[in-house]
């Protein structure tokens, strides 16, 4: 039930317990799922548990029918979505870009969130997080993670770490201002792929208006000028991956030289784009 593992920076015992619990908000049970279980100073998030939790007794074959029972959770609450409350092997690969490659000073928002394991990575490492998702039951997952995590602190919109509901799919909703944004695998309908296309090109067209969007080119009056970046994360085998490149391409009049997704997981620190293309075989769960 429980990591253990020591901080390399400060030699201290880190415990991670991973015994499921209640939300009681939702009145859900979900289990805490670390990056790398093997270090118990590791990031983790919050995954819902598909069936409900059953009681066992203590080895005696007679019942106690004085015993208080609790009664097993719902799997999910209603409305929530089943791929919104799981650790998908994209949001790991995702998570260890982050721990690589993120510039601590940076603004991260996750766009699909779920769980959130990349953003709850990318507050561990001392960013400015902002966590997004249409599922309510996903951001209740996530904000009691980053709350347990020690995430949470300042007032309002002044807050480290912040949830809020955005659906991908609107037009009418504007994203919140940041240095990078992080979409892993939310390609789960050609309706968000395409509003997930329109959001990335009104971030890129947003900007100082070069003529490349994969990277960014910045003359001495815009040296201080804040340049968003997205990064998009997305398993070889998501269909729905070809029709977000292929509407990408509409709205920026690509060709298949100038954007595409790549196996080079280590992006340029100027680029404005970079489409990280997963295989889940490889993936490390430790």
């Amino acid at each position: 039930g429980y990591d253990v593992g020591v901080c390399s920076s400060t030699n201290t015992i880190m415990i991670i317990d991973l015994k499921p619990r209640l939300l009681t908000n939702s009145n859900t049970n979900v289990v805490p799922v670390p990056l790398r279980r093997s270090d118990g100073s590791s990031p983790w998030c919050y995954a819902a548990i598909l069936s409900p939790i059953i009681a066992m007794g203590d080895g005696d074959d007679v019942e106690d029918d004085t015993a208080p029972q609790q009664p097993p959770s719902p799997t999910l609450p209603p409305g929530a979505n089943f791929l919104a409350t799981q650790v998908w092997p994209s949001s790991r690969i995702a998570s260890f870009v982050i721990e690589k490659h993120l510039d601590p000073s940076w603004t991260v928002c996750e766009l699909g969130c779920g769980p959130a394991l990349p953003s709850l990575t990318a507050a561990k490492m001392g960013a400015r997080v902002i966590a997004t998702d249409y599922d309510l039951f996903a951001l209740e997952m996530v904000r009691a993670a980053a709350e347990e995590q020690g995430f949470v602190a300042g007032d309002g919109e002044d807050q480290r770490f912040i949830t809020r509901q955005f659906d991908l799919t609107s037009k009418e909703n504007e994203l919140p201002s940041a240095d990078l944004y992080i979409m892993s695998d939310v390609f789960e309908s050609s309706a968000v792929a395409e509003g997930a296309a329109w959001h990335v090109q009104s971030l890129l067209s947003k900007s100082d208006n070069d003529d490349s969007v994969t990277k960014t080119t910045k003359n001495s009056d815009d040296a201080t000028k804040p340049m968003s970046r997205v990064w998009v994360f997305a398993q070889s085998d998501r269909s729905q991956r070809d029709f977000f490149l292929a509407k990408m391409r509409e709205c920026h009049n690509f060709n298949n030289k100038t954007l595409g997704w790549t196996s080079n997981h280590t992006p340029d620190r100027d680029a404005r784009l970079w489409l990280f293309d997963l295989d889940e075989t490889v993936v490390q769960y430790n």
